[in-house]
C-alpha cells in the first residue's frame, strides 16, 4: 500500500504544513555560536586505562595522535548513549570482538577514531557503477553501467549530527553495525515521536520498524541497513577510490538511515529505494527525514518548512520573513544543537532540487552579516563549509528546530500528523470501494 505524498523534487523532501504567525527581531550574536556539545575531560582509571593502552598499541602513528586528541577533549569518557556506554567501551568491542564477514577490526578502528577527532571526513560520495545483483557477483573489470554519485545526503548528515552532537552513541552503533548481528538495537522514547503512544506505534508499523513495546512510553527498537550492504562494502574496497568518499562506516550508517527512514526498502548497491509512501525511488523525503532523524536521536524533532511551493514545482514566497529565520537558527545554535536543513537550488531547467546540509555553527561576518558554518557531504572538504546569510536563508526549504523554539514565533502542524490524517483517508476510501478490511 503506498501513500500519495506531493514532493518538490525527484528525490529529497516535501513540504508540510507551517502556519506563520508573527515576525520575531533577529538575535543579536556577537561570539561563535556551535551546535556541539562541549566534552568533560576526566582520568582514565583502571580498567579504562588498560582499554586506553590497548587499542593505543594497535593503532598507526595517524590515528594514534587522532586517538590521543579524544582522549584530551574528554570524548573517550563521554556516556551520552543509549546504554550508558562510553565511546572508549565501544571502540575497544570494536578491536577485541568478533566483526561482520569481511569487516577488519583495525581498520574500522580507525575509521571510526578518525570520523570522531574530525566528523567533517564523513561523505556521501560513492561509486555506484555496479547496478546489478548478477554483475556484482561476477565484479567485472569494466563495469557497463556509468558512475554516479549516491543520493545519500540526508542520511550522511545524521551520521555527522550523531558523531558530532553523542560521540558514545555514534560509537555504540559503529559497534552494533559492525558486529555479526550487523545491526544496533535502542529504546526510544515513543513521546518523541507523537504525542500519542497509540500514533507513536503506528509511525514505527508504517515504518516496518522491529520493535518492542516497554511500559508505557518506550520501545525497544532494531535499526539495521539492507542485506546488500556487505555486499556493497566488498565491492568498494576492491576499487581504487577517487576524490573524497565514503568509507566503511559512513556506507553502513548510510544504508541503515535510507533502510529505517524507506520503510526497509533501500538496496545499497542500486542506491534506490521503494517503499509504502508514493515518493521517488531516490533519497529520502522530509517527512522520512524527521522520523530518522527523531529515532536515532531519541529527540522531539520539528521539521519547519520555509518556502512555499506552488503546483509547478517553484518557490511562491516563504511561510516567515528572513528575520525569523535567522533567529530560530540563531536560539537554536545558542543551545548547542545542530541543524539539518534542506536547501533548494534551481537545475538548468529550471526546476528546483533539493539537497540536505547541517549547520554547525555560526559567526558574525562582515557588514553585520551572519555567517552559516555548515556539513555539506557532497563537498570534497574535511572543514566547515562557511555560507552568508543572504545566500543561505532564501535557499532554506526545511529546517530541524526544537519544538520550543518553534513556538515562540510559529504555529505549525507536524509532518506525522498530517501523514497520520492522509493515511487514514486513502485506508478509508479504499475500505468503502472494497479494496481493503477495516483500520485496526
Amino acid at each position: 500500500m503506498t501513500l500519495s505524498v506531493p514532493n518538490i523534487s525527484q528525490r529529497n523532501y516535501t513540504t508540510s504544513a507551517v502556519f506563520f504567525k508573527s515576525s520575531a527581531p533577529p538575535s543579536a550574536y556577537q561570539a561563535l555560536t556551535g551546535g556541539s556539545d562541549e566534552f568533560v575531560t576526566a582520568p582514565l582509571e583502571g580498567a579504562e586505562q588498560e582499554k586506553y593502552d590497548k587499542i593505543l598499541n594497535s593503532l598507526p602513528a595517524k590515528s594514534v595522535l587522532e586517538f590521543e586528541n579524544l582522549r584530551k577533549r574528554g570524548v573517550l569518557t563521554n556516556r551520552k548513549s543509549n546504554d550508558k556506554s562510553s565511546t572508549l567501551d565501544n571502540l575497544y568491542k570494536i578491536l577485541t570482538t568478533e566483526r561482520a564477514r569481511g569487516l577488519d577490526n583495525k581498520a574500522l578502528l580507525a575509521e571510526t577514531i578518525g570520523h570522531l577527532n574530525n566528523p567533517y571526513l564523513i561523505s556521501q560520495k560513492s561509486d555506484n557503477s555496479i547496478t546489478n545483483y548478477l554483475e556484482a557477483v561476477f565484479s567485472p573489470k569494466s563495469p557497463l553501467y556509468e558512475k554516479e554519485n549516491s543520493s545519500t545526503c540526508t542520511a550522511a548528515c545524521i551520521e555527522f549530527d550523531l558523531a558530532n552532537q553523542e560521540p558514545a552513541e555514534f560509537t555504540r552503533f559503529v559497534e552494533g553495525l559492525t558486529s555479526p548481528a550487523v545491526e544496533v538495537e535502542k529504546i526510544i522514547d515513543l513521546d518523541n515521536l507523537a504525542d500519542k503512544t497509540l500514533d507513536a506505534i503506528w509511525l514505527l508499523n508504517i515504518f516496518e520498524i522491529p520493535h518492542e513495546e516497554r511500559d508505557f512510553n518506550k520501545a525497544k527498537i532494531t535499526l539495521k541497513p539492507d542485506d546488500m550492504v556487505l555486499l556493497k562494502i566488498g565491492l568498494d574496497n576492491k576499487r581504487e577510490k577517487i576524490s573524497k568518499q565514503r568509507n566503511t562506516i559512513d556506507t553502513l550508517m548510510q544504508s541503515t538511515f535510507m533502510n529505517v527512514g524507506s520503510q526497509q526498502s533501500y538496496n545499497s548497491l542500486t542506491d534506490r529505494r521503494d517503499g509504502n509512501f508514493n515518493v521517488g525511488e531516490r533519497g529520502l523525503i522530509e517527512y522520512e527525514k524527521t522520523f530518522v532523524e527523531s529515532v536515532v536521536r531519541n529527540k522531539n524533532i520539528i521539521s519547519v518548512n520555509y518556502q512555499k511551493i506552488n503546483n509547478k514545482g517553484e518557490i511562491a514566497g516563504y511561510e516567515a520573513d528572513f528575520g525569523t529565520i535567522r533567529s530560530q537558527l540563531l536560539d537554536t545554535l545558542s543551545r548547542k544543537e545542530n541543524i539539518i536543513a534542506g536547501l533548494t537550488n534551481k537545475t538548468k531547467s529550471g526546476k528546483l532540487k533539493g539537497h540536505e546540509i547541517v549547520i554547525a555553527s555560526a559567526r558574525n561576518g562582515k557588514h553585520g552579516k551572519t555567517e552559516f558554518l555548515c556539513y555539506n557531504s557532497d563537498m570534497d572538504k574535511t572543514s566547515p563549509v562557511v555560507y552568508g546569510e543572504d545566500y543561505l536563508l532564501p535557499r532554506i526549504h526545511h529546517a530541524g528546530i526544537p519544538k520550543e523554539v518553534v513556538q515562540k514565533t510559529m504555529g505549525f502542524k507536524e509532518g506525522w500528523i498530517m501523514e497520520l490524517e492522509n493515511y487514514r483517508k486513502l485506508h478509508a476510501e479504499k475500505f468503502k470501494s472494497g479494496e481493503l478490511s477495516p483500520l485496526q
